[in-house]
Formats: C-alpha cells, structure tokens, sequence
C-alpha cells in the first residue's frame, strides 16, 4: 500500500497541490503535509482551503470525519509559492469497522476563490490501528 498520494487543483495560472507526508498512517500519528499555491495573481484572491476527511465504506464514500479549514490572509506575489502546512489528528471515528485491519479515506481540497468559484480534487488514504 505505498501508494503516493496525488491531489492537485489547477485553475488558470493557479495550481495548488496538496502533499501527504504519509498517506498510510499508523495509529498515534497525524495526518500531516504541505499544500502548495503558485501562480496567484493580485486579481485572482484564494478566500479560503478546506480539507476534508471522508469515511470510505463498501466503497462508497460514507461520511465525513474531519474538517480543516484555512484562511489565506494577504496577497501571494506571483513569482512566489505560498506553502501551508497542515496537521489533522485522527479521532475514533476514523478506526476501522468491524474485521476490517485498515480505513480506506478519504483527503479532499477544496479552494475558494473570493469571485466564488470552488474546486476541488481528492486522493485515498489509510489509517491502520495496529501499534
């Protein structure tokens, strides 16, 4: 399961990438990584990045299990990359269901834009509870 985690927005001249360190956690560790955002222009503002953590069940995405939500205060000069590191902890309701070892999930972003466009792109995760 050493699958990379790949999510990535591109709107424009805008890309915003999102990077898990580990998109295989093990209990007692974090989710955490950096979203990347190059390419803002003055005239093109980012209101705010959620991220979202969502349950995978028979596979079908069930429920969400997590939110975080950043706000982008000033402006990003356009030849720089804005990096925002985040870190979610998991809770009980991220624990596998029944037999299952391992949660499949969920990691989706979503960026708003103060014009009020939203994207967004998702990838899987797992969170494994053996210690």
């Amino acid at each position: 399961m050493a699958k990379k985690f790949e999510s990535s927005i591109k709107v424009q001249s805008i890309k915003i990438d999102t990077v898990v360190d580990h998109p295989y956690i093990e209990h007692g560790i974090n989710l955490s990584g950096t979203i990347y955002i190059d390419g803002v222009h003055d005239d093109e503002s980012i209101e705010n990045i959620k991220l979202e953590v969502f349950k995978v069940r028979n596979e079908l995405v069930s429920e969400i299990i997590s939110k975080h939500s950043i706000e982008l205060v000033g402006s990003v000069a356009s030849k720089d990359m804005q990096m925002i590191p985040f870190e979610i902890m998991p809770d009980e309701r991220w624990i596998p269901d029944g037999e299952e070892e391992v949660s499949k999930l969920i990691l989706r972003t979503t960026v708003l834009f103060e014009n009020g466009k939203e994207f967004s792109d998702e990838d899987e995760i797992y969170f494994d509870i053996e210690e």
